[in-house]
């Protein structure tokens, strides 16, 4: 069962009792539908933060509400927008996880296929994680790119699409969107996409399913990456940063971001310092295999 919780507005909140095919509650952390402000898109300052705008603006109606955000970047390899999801170590507690528990987070994105892009022009998500001590660990990355009719390679060639595939790296010299090695996908059509990151124990070592859903929560695909690293779930830890780590585009459009864990028992108690760091620099920039 898929489960996509989404608030409104600004909201650090515990929503529990929400059945998961039986025992089991979800906690919902953290979101934001950025009707009122920025808040956890304004955790690193600068050019980190993202940037509120009406539905509407640059010819895109907002996901939902009447306001959504755009992400910093628009230059080749520019860094954009990050979210640090209400606070590292799964959100509003900040505290470290005695022992990791299965979350969820997830970010709408919209893909313009008509924006008159330039071929080849990328952006990278990823959803980081962190190790049991509190520490970066590794990161799981979106790779996407806008290719044109004129681009006869890859999924979709021959039609204007946004091409994607999923790895632990970003940036121009570490991923490349098409590579037929991470079973890449086109979408040519226009419109809202959720990138969702779903972190869970498989048979003891850390994986995730990285999967992409249309506006109305059909499943586009899904790629499965974690087993190659042999991460211990025991070694294992909760949320760090949510970080477009590369936007090469003017006009990247943000709404509805959000974190779930799947057992509200198991949440930690709110700390008295929030671990946030700025920890983007944690970000990969090794070719793996």
């Amino acid at each position: 069962m898929r489960l996509r919780l989404r608030q409104l507005g600004s909201a650090l909140t515990l929503v529990s009792g929400l059945a998961l095919g039986g025992s089991a509650t979800a906690a919902q952390l953290y979101s934001n539908g950025f009707e009122t402000d920025i808040a956890g898109w304004d955790a690193f300052g600068g050019s980190f933060n993202a940037t509120r705008v009406a539905s509407g603006t640059n010819g895109i109606t907002s996901a939902d509400g009447a306001w959504h955000a755009e992400s910093s970047g628009g230059a080749t390899n520019a860094s954009g927008s990050a979210t640090n999801f209400g606070g590292y170590q799964f959100g509003a507690g900040g505290g470290v996880a005695a022992a990791f528990q299965e979350y969820t987070t997830s970010l709408d994105i919209y893909l313009d296929v008509d924006g008159g892009w330039a071929n080849d022009t990328r952006f990278d998500y990823s959803s980081a994680i962190n190790n049991s001590s509190g520490g970066f660990l590794r990161d799981f990355v979106f790779n996407a790119g806008f290719y044109d009719a004129a681009d006869g390679t890859g999924p979709g060639a021959g039609t204007n699409r946004f091409v994607l595939s999923a790895s632990h790296n970003a940036g121009r010299g570490n991923s490349f969107p098409k590579n037929p090695g991470r079973d890449p996908i086109a979408i040519d059509m226009s419109g809202w996409y959720t990138f969702e990151h779903h972190f869970f124990d498989n048979a003891g070592v850390l994986a995730a399913d990285l999967s992409i859903l249309d506006a109305g929560g059909g499943l586009v695909h899904t790629w499965t990456l974690g087993g190659d690293n042999n991460d211990p779930i025991a070694s294992t830890g909760g949320n760090r940063y949510g970080w477009i780590a590369r936007n090469e585009f003017s006009t990247l459009a943000i709404d509805n971001s959000a974190l779930d864990v799947a057992d509200a028992s198991a949440v930690p108690a709110p700390a008295s310092a929030v671990l946030l760091g700025i920890g983007l620099l944690g970000l990969s920039r090794r070719r793996r295999g």
